[in-house]
């Protein structure tokens, strides 16, 4: 019986579907251009209720697609570059052509904004948009690389070239002294996300400059705000995506250092010079039988693979769309024993339960792993690895005679004390394993034509821990007899958002209206152990427990953010635009009596191209002026700063350990964020049916309000309060060209070029004029309080601070001569005496240099013929210096390291000799501090990316294919500069709390490379 029922139903239903397709017709049509060329890719889709039909164009424009068989159905019929056009077919039409009309401007092109979208040419801010086109076949490591040279305004510089680096990205300047100056990043609207992406899963960048369009992220949007968007499906196309490239990467510079011969005979001289009495180091029999002996930096640096796999799958229909995607990149460094891995999947679904209702998640799960290079990663006294093989003895092989690594450096008590380079690179560890996972899902539902309610909820989870090991057959192991290191980083953020949206147009007006609400909170939990005179090299970090002496330490912090925001967009007559917004925030990190803070901005623009009397001229296909003003906020005051904070202290009491909580600071509760004021004034023009478009903006941006520790009198058992105090101001233009110079059947080459000048200059410290401040290496400026730079009101931030060179005292004559009080003798190095009192002190120190650049720039070239493309992208850096530090070693300064193959040659050796060089036994330069000889012009040009790439023929042969390129890309190639060290991109100080006045300063961190690569896509 319930056998007879069930075929029962299964005929029904077979009845049922057979039925439906009876009930449907074939339409077939073709889809082209004005100019009747074909319209591949081109999605058509049937509107109405409870309809899902839909089909996409093939390469010659032709579709097929079902069709009720009765009835009257709206076809709506959209493709890149072109404007989106609907049609009506009423029953019994059986072929439909279709021309769409080209959307040269792109005005229509919808742009992501803060909480919304906007077309193009509503747009009354300045926001930039990355034309990923451009990059499509330039292979990038990392997201903020999409952004090199690519957007005015936007600064993007890589210092560290360690695999798995991040970029320090700077939007119109440098805000802050004490604070960060970057960006914000919202990646599918999830504010302060972080961008570890798969770069063939962005769809979109956009970047908010001005006021206008970040004050409605507050207290977090005073940097710029850079918005991603990842890819979704593409309704009615399944499609299969994959990239690949491998290739290798060499580092880009090696210096030319003293070999053996040259080194032994050095330090012979110096030894002669310094201490006549003590034998020399080597005889001249043993300097003549010496070849070029070991070089380390040969040694520490290899060829290093570097490889992408990334495969994505997306689709869907009018109702669904969905995006999985798999990536795998693997980079070996340049220095042994380092590397980065990285797997990422992403899946991103859309959906349409009901006309009126649109939900979706957007979610990643990312591992990494990196092999730390024991480089100088944090600028100061412990130079590393990279250091060490510049400094270390070209007379001592890396292999004794039984095959083991030598140990320490040589001649004994000749040469300064350091391991084997190799070695240490080798033997020691450092690894970090980073786990992430993110996902925000969201709902929308329009509760009336134009009015939607939107909410989403998400969180990220971020595990890191870094394991790192020395073991005592290491020298730098042994000094503690083994050395072992577990950190663990446990943090978590969560973000709901709720928001009403009114988007209608009334005749001629036009309305755009958000409101909103939002909490976030973040969680950061760390725990650090160290192990060390460990009692065995077996376990590395696995049992910390071998360690005689073991100390832990611990800490949790938790922060929030609650908002309120709002937006009105107003259009008349579609060329008079007006924005205002309006954001408040409150923090937990704001003082008690500072809790919240209040963000508004204006702004306006005039579309004049639309006017009447503008229509005559048929060159002019827009042109659109922009004013914009507006305050927005930095919060990145840390957690607690506002509040006492207390530290436990430990001390023996009748044998017993006695552990005492006593307080770290004064608390302020009228500590709140920085405040930025922007105006912004700006002009879009389009020519020639926007062959030529230009983009100009001049900004204003002063900072109050600045973070900024104050010196307190002794009495008050400290030495400084955190308050906000000063300001500082960033004004200058910038613009951005581009052109379509040719452009027919089968020629097509177009241009971009991209200007940026910023001056930054502090106005106000507060009841200072000035504070030194800027880090430097304690290794090679012992004397205490060195300090790099000065924060000067009239000056910019980064100026480099120190005393002028003026020479090389030739003679004892010219020293009697001149009257200096300063120990000084022949061949030991001249300095400005510049407050007269023939003595070289603090006071004859001045402004010897600047960090920040007078203009930065960027110029791409894209130029198609047939199936080949060459892409060239030239990016630079104008007017900035460099504190070489590495000098204070290599050059004159120290007499116990190796030192560059020239100061054999170039160095003071007798009157007139040289008058740039000291004589090889000058200490003055390391002791005196930071000096104009050692601050270098930092400007260059670069040829970053030469990509070439083939469109090969696959998808005229066989359908499988919808396209197929391969390429070879170049990065890096040619550095112009005239910068003496591994490359004028640089800075050993990381971005962090406590250096970000330490900007420029070169002691050899992660050189930058060059790299080739070979590259196949594929789409299905």
């Amino acid at each position: 019986m319930l056998m007879r029922k069930s075929v029962s139903a299964l005929f029904g239903l077979l009845l049922l579907t057979l039925n439906l397709f009876a009930q449907t017709r074939t339409l077939k049509g073709k889809v082209v251009s004005a100019d009747n060329n074909p319209v591949p890719n081109a999605s058509i889709l049937a509107r109405g209720e409870k309809l899902h039909f839909d089909a996409v164009a093939a390469e010659n424009g032709a579709f097929s697609i079902s069709l009720p068989a009765t009835g009257s159905v709206t076809l709506e019929i959209s493709a890149v570059g072109f404007e989106t056009r609907q049609v009506r077919v009423e029953a019994g039409v059986e072929f439909l052509p279709i021309t769409l009309k080209e959307n040269p401007k792109g005005l229509n092109e919808i742009v992501v904004v803060g909480y919304g979208t906007q077309r193009k040419k509503d747009l009354t801010g300045s926001v930039s948009s990355v034309q990923l086109a451009n990059t499509d076949k330039t292979p990038v490591f990392g997201t903020s690389q999409l952004l090199e040279g690519m957007v005015s305004g936007v600064q993007v510089t890589q210092t560290n070239s360690q695999p798995g680096s991040s970029f320090t990205v700077r939007v119109r300047g440098t805000n802050s002294i004490s604070s960060s100056s970057d960006p914000l990043y919202v990646v599918d609207g999830y504010a302060g996300a972080d961008i570890t992406l798969n770069p063939s899963d962005i769809a979109s960048i956009e970047v908010l400059k001005d006021a206008s369009s970040t004050a409605i992220y507050g207290s977090r949007g005073a940097n710029g705000v850079v918005i991603i968007t990842t890819k979704k499906g593409t309704p009615g196309r399944n499609a299969v995506n994959f990239d690949m490239y491998t290739g290798v990467q060499h580092v880009g510079k090696i210096f030319d250092m003293m070999d053996a011969k040259q080194f032994a005979t050095y330090l012979n001289q110096v030894t002669a010079t310094n201490a006549p009495t003590t034998p020399l180091p080597f005889t001249q029999g043993q300097i003549d039988s010496m070849g070029r002996g070991t070089d380390w930096q040969r040694a520490l640096f290899r060829t290093a693979p570097i490889s992408n796999y990334s495969i994505g799958f997306g689709g869907g229909n009018a109702d669904t769309r969905y995006y999985l995607s798999f990536n795998y990149f693997t980079q070996q460094g340049i220095i042994i024993n380092s590397g980065y891995k990285r797997g990422i999947v992403r899946f991103n679904l859309d959906n349409k339960p009901g006309n009126k209702i649109h939900v979706g998640i957007n979610s990643q799960f990312t591992y990494s792993q990196q092999d730390l290079a024991n480089i100088n990663t944090n600028g100061g006294a412990a130079g590393g690895t990279l250091v060490d093989a510049l400094r270390a003895s070209p007379t001592v092989p890396i292999y004794d005679s039984t095959g083991a690594f030598t140990f320490q450096n040589g001649p004994k008590n000749y040469t300064d004390i350091l391991g084997n380079p190799v070695a240490a690179a080798k033997l020691n560890s450092d690894k970090a394993g980073v786990t992430r996972i993110f996902a925000n899902a969201y709902g929308e539902y329009e509760i009336i034509k134009g009015l939607k309610l939107r909410s989403s909820l998400g969180g990220e989870l971020y595990n890191n821990r870094e394991d790192v090991f020395r073991p005592t057959t290491t020298y730098l192991g042994n000094s503690t007899n083994g050395f072992a290191n577990v950190n663990t980083n446990n943090n978590y953020d969560w973000l709901n958002e709720n928001t009403l949206t009114y988007d209608r147009s009334f005749g001629i007006h036009a309305i755009n209206v958000v409101v909103g609400q939002t909490y976030q909170e973040w969680k950061d939990r760390l725990a650090n152990t160290i192990a060390t005179t460990l009692s065995s090299n077996s376990y590395g970090t696995d049992n910390l427990g071998v360690g005689a002496s073991v100390t832990s330490a611990s800490s949790t912090t938790v922060h929030t953010l609650a908002s309120f925001l709002g937006r009105i967009n107003y259009r008349l007559l579609d060329k008079y635009l007006f924005t205002v917004t309006w954001r408040a925030d409150g923090s937990s990190r704001f003082g008690a009596n500072k809790k919240w803070g209040y963000f508004p901005s204006g702004a306006v623009a005039w579309r004049i191209s639309d006017e009447k009397f503008m229509q005559s001229i048929h060159v002019l296909n827009d042109l659109k002026l922009r004013a914009s003003y507006g305050m927005g906020g930095n919060q990145e005051i840390g957690s607690y700063n506002a509040l006492t904070q207390y530290g436990t202290n430990t001390y023996g009491l009748n044998g017993v350990r006695v552990v005492g909580i006593s307080p770290n600071n004064i608390a302020n509760p009228d500590l709140s964020w920085e405040s930025t004021a922007t105006f912004d004034g700006g002009l879009d023009l389009g020519l020639f049916k926007n062959r030529i478009t230009f983009v100009a903006d001049y900004y204003n941006k002063k900072t109050t309000k600045l973070l900024y520790n104050v010196t307190l009198p002794s009495t008050s058992g400290f030495t400084t309060l955190l308050q906000n105090v000063g300001s500082v101001r960033n004004q200058g233009f910038e613009f951005s060209l581009s052109t379509v110079n040719i452009e027919n059947s089968k020629l097509r080459w177009t241009t971009t070029f991209n200007f940026s000048r910023n001056i930054n200059k502090i106005l106000s410290l507060g009841a200072v004029s000035y504070q030194y401040t800027g880090n430097v290496s304690t290794s090679l400026f012992p004397s205490g309080g060195q300090q790099s730079s000065i924060l000067q009101v009239g000056q910019p931030i980064g100026s480099f601070y120190g005393y002028v060179f003026q020479g090389i005292w030739q003679t004892q004559a010219d020293i009697i001569k001149s009257g200096t009080k300063q120990a000084v003798k022949p061949g030991d190095p001249r300095y400005a005496d510049l407050n007269g009192d023939s003595a070289i002190n603090t006071s004859d120190r001045k402004i010897i240099g600047h960090a920040l650049p007078k203009f930065t720039y960027g110029f791409t070239s894209n130029l198609t013929y047939g199936p080949f493309n060459l892409f060239v992208l030239v990016q630079g850096v104008y007017g900035d210096n460099i504190l070489n530090e590495n000098k204070i070693e290599s050059e004159n300064g120290t007499t116990s390291d190796n030192k560059f193959a020239y100061v054999a040659s170039k160095s003071w050796t007798g009157p007139g000799t040289s008058n740039s060089l000291p004589g090889v036994a000058s200490t003055l330069r390391r002791g005196l501090g930071v000096t104009s000889d050692i601050i270098e012009d930092g400007s260059y040009a670069r040829i970053k990316t030469i990509t070439l790439s083939y469109e090969l023929p696959l998808p005229k042969l066989t359908k499988v294919f919808k396209s197929a390129s391969i390429y070879i890309t170049g990065q890096n190639l040619i550095t112009i500069t005239h910068y003496s060290g591994y490359d004028p991109e640089v800075n050993s100080y990381p971005n962090s709390s406590g250096n970000y006045t330490s900007l420029n300063t070169d002691y050899n961190p992660y050189p930058n490379v060059r790299t080739y690569l070979a590259g196949v896509k594929f789409g299905f």
